[in-house]
């Protein structure tokens, strides 16, 4: 690949409907609250990540699995109109599309239960894995599919020569069996904590942090990407360790900021930026996501990130 080519992305993950309802809290078991402003609308890490990517310009294909259903026909069609490349997506008449339950709250916090389905119909023997792989140079995966799926995709790509970018999410504390395959991992401060067998509530320093990524540094990867929401994101690798800032805003809804800030990561290496240009932009990208409603429609073109970027996000204050 020289210098002025754009590399291929491949995200392999999930795709989940999301239905969202605004709460001021959740409820507590045998209890009822009345919500407001419920939506329902494409979702899941993976197919997020991917959409991310191919809007700011990635070559993008995304391989996963859906329930033939009305809501497998809407992931179709909804990935299509993003132009991402779907010749590997999977349908299944065995599991109902994924699904994820999004509560948020006045501050645009949100607390998110999944119900994976279909998504872990993609086993770790399926012919589209290796296929896929072969065409891509950077592989993008999340935790949201079956476990032995995502190890074995990393180890192949790893076995390949891919860069292989891991976003720990939904947290677990047991992937340290994937971390060798690793390029570069990408939890949030809470992903960190249960990674290094904290309770993801304690409040830790940004001291603690980097003690915690140089740990994880010496099982595999060989960067460790900490976002940290309106902090930024920290970089930590055998160079040592730096924080990026991230652009000041008023959020809105925080749901998809992770995955635009890994679509958006993706792309920025798929061009052959640098680490920590790469990690401001991402920043950017996140930060712009957080500012509007819902997932899909809060992901930045490259047009609209650019905008952002040169407005200091003056203009975009919510």
């Amino acid at each position: 690949m020289t210098a002025t080519e754009k590399g291929k992305i491949l995200v392999v993950g999930s795709y989940n409907v999301g239905m969202v309802v605004n709460t001021y809290r959740l409820p507590v078991w045998g209890e009822t609250l009345i919500g407001n402003g419920f939506t329902e609308g494409p979702g899941g890490k993976g197919s997020n990540q991917a959409v991310a990517a191919a809007r700011l310009g990635g070559e993008v294909c995304f391989v996963g699995c859906v329930g033939e259903d009305r809501y497998g026909d809407d992931a179709i069609r909804m990935l299509e109109s993003e132009y991402v490349d779907i010749s590997y997506l999977k349908r299944t008449n065995k599991s109902k599309t994924g699904i994820g339950f999004i509560f948020l709250n006045e501050h645009g916090e949100n607390s998110i239960i999944v119900d994976s389905g279909a998504n872990l119909r993609l086993q770790p023997n399926d012919p589209s894995i290796p296929l896929s792989i072969d065409k891509a140079d950077i592989v993008l995966v999340q935790l949201e599919n079956d476990i032995n799926t995502i190890e074995e995709t990393i180890k192949i790509s790893k076995e390949k020569g891919k860069t292989v970018i891991l976003n720990p999410a939904p947290a677990q504390n047991d992937i340290n069996s994937l971390l060798s395959y690793v390029t570069i991992l990408t939890p949030n401060e809470s992903e960190l904590k249960i990674l290094a067998g904290l309770e993801p509530s304690i409040s830790i320093n940004h001291e603690t942090c980097i003690e915690i990524a140089k740990e994880l540094l010496q099982k595999g990867p060989e960067t460790i990407v900490v976002t940290l929401g309106e902090h930024g994101a920290l970089i930590v690798n055998a160079d040592g360790h730096k924080f990026v800032s991230a652009p000041r805003v008023k959020p809105k809804d925080t749901t998809g900021a992770g995955d635009s800030f890994n679509g958006a990561l993706a792309v920025a290496l798929s061009e052959q930026k640098k680490i920590e240009e790469a990690v401001q932009w991402a920043c950017y990208a996140g930060a712009y996501t957080v500012i509007g409603s819902e997932v899909i429609p809060s992901l930045p073109t490259r047009k609209q990130l650019e905008a952002f970027i040169d407005n200091k996000t003056t203009s975009y204050q919510a």
